[in-house]
């Protein structure tokens, strides 16, 4: 039997601990968590509490986390704008990297942190968790199988998410400062952006896109509708706050697939419900597990995802999400924002000397957005509308 992975946790907020810890406590033979970290001395001792750790494993300041010998793992929970420094520091204290999606609010800071882990030698894994969900996994070996013949478009509707707020103790709304999510519900949900090229089975090379704000005066999309174009194919992402519909729907040259969800409902909130496969002979609805609701959903899911990566640290294999395709899920993102506010289609990978790669939708101000864009005249992520506010 090989010793457990020694996990130390930086970020103590609702995906640390009502997912990641359950997750690590799940897999004792792969897994123990030795310490946290987290500035908030209630989610602190609330992490303490829920892992059952000394007081002198837990931390204000991750440097003392980062420091410990007995942390082979560090796992990144904090807001995206935060991951860069800790992993980049984690990567050159030689420690195997988790961390949450997005990689990073920026294209910039997410290549510096590719680049920390493989100048290290470390595994940098991301969390893309609906990779491992049940129909994901189905749909991709039926794919893989022929059933479908080659996949020509891939649709991802998911336009019911839950604008779900962050730890109290922290900042509730924090998903809403475009400075520290880089975006608003595609950033948050680039699931589906990821979701979309595995389903494609092609890099993604072409966005365009239209977004809108949820309400008057947001700073940041509630509402985003992209093409996603690769060499031979292309797909649909359309990610919205609300109660609009969701699904998937794989289109291929023999037969299609259609994902659904309870009620057309949006992926995880609304669980799976059936994966209707039509071809030639006929429809057949392949059996797969009941759909899950959606804390034992992602629960499942983190499982996986942990499980993953103790198997690439101790394989040397890459993970399901390694660092460098989390990449280009995020400049795919970041590419649809400057889409929306061009009014055109944007080519990836993003120009390294460029605004929006330096600084992602920040970086849009440095660009010559029309005074017409949607983008501008809303106000979003901090552009001046046309006369001046």
């Amino acid at each position: 039997m090989t010793t457990p992975l020694r996990v130390g946790i930086v970020g103590c907020g609702n995906v640390a601990l009502n997912f990641h810890v359950p997750a690590y406590q799940a897999e004792p033979d792969r897994f123990t968590i030795t310490a946290l970290a987290d500035p908030t001395p209630e989610r602190l001792e609330l992490g303490r509490a829920v892992t059952g750790l000394t007081a002198d494993q837990v931390h204000s300041d991750a440097s003392a986390l980062l420091a410990r010998e007995d942390v082979d793992v560090v796992d990144v929970c904090t807001p995206q704008h935060l991951h860069r420094n800790l992993v980049v520091a984690a990567a050159a204290a030689g420690k195997h990297i988790l961390c949450e999606k997005p990689l990073a609010a920026t294209p910039a800071d997410a290549a510096a942190m590719v680049a920390a882990a493989d100048q290290a030698g470390v595994v940098l894994g991301v969390v893309h968790n609906y990779l491992f969900f049940p129909e994901i996994v189905a749909a991709r070996e039926l794919i893989d199988n022929g059933a479908i013949g080659d996949v020509r478009t891939v649709t991802v509707d998911m336009l019911g998410v839950v604008d779900s707020p962050g730890a109290a103790g922290y900042r509730p709304r924090w998903r809403h400062d475009p400075a520290a999510a880089g975006g608003g519900v595609l950033m948050d949900m680039l699931h589906g952006v990821y979701l979309a090229e595995h389903l494609l089975g092609e890099p993604v090379e072409r966005v365009s896109a239209y977004v809108d704000a949820a309400t008057p005066g947001d700073a940041v999309e509630g509402l985003a509708l992209c093409r996603l174009e690769s060499a031979h194919r292309a797909a649909l992402v359309n990610i919205g706050w609300g109660f609009g519909p969701g699904g998937i729907r794989v289109n291929g040259t023999k037969g299609r697939m259609v994902l659904r969800y309870r009620d057309e409902g949006t992926i995880p909130w609304a669980p799976f419900e059936a994966l209707r496969l039509t071809t030639e002979a006929g429809t057949e609805t392949p059996d797969l597990p009941a759909g899950q609701e959606l804390v034992p959903l992602v629960a499942d899911a983190l499982r996986a995802t942990v499980a993953d990566l103790a198997d690439a640290i101790t394989t040397g294999r890459a993970p399901a999400a390694p660092g460098r395709a989390a990449l280009h899920t995020l400049e795919a993102t970041v590419a649809a924002y400057t889409s929306a506010a061009l009014g055109e289609s944007v080519g990836i990978p993003l120009p390294v000397d460029g605004p929006v790669h330096r600084r992602g939708v920040i970086g849009l101000a440095d660009l010559d957005v029309p005074a017409t864009s949607g983008v501008r005249t809303r106000g979003l992520f901090g552009l001046a509308t046309p006369n001046g506010s």
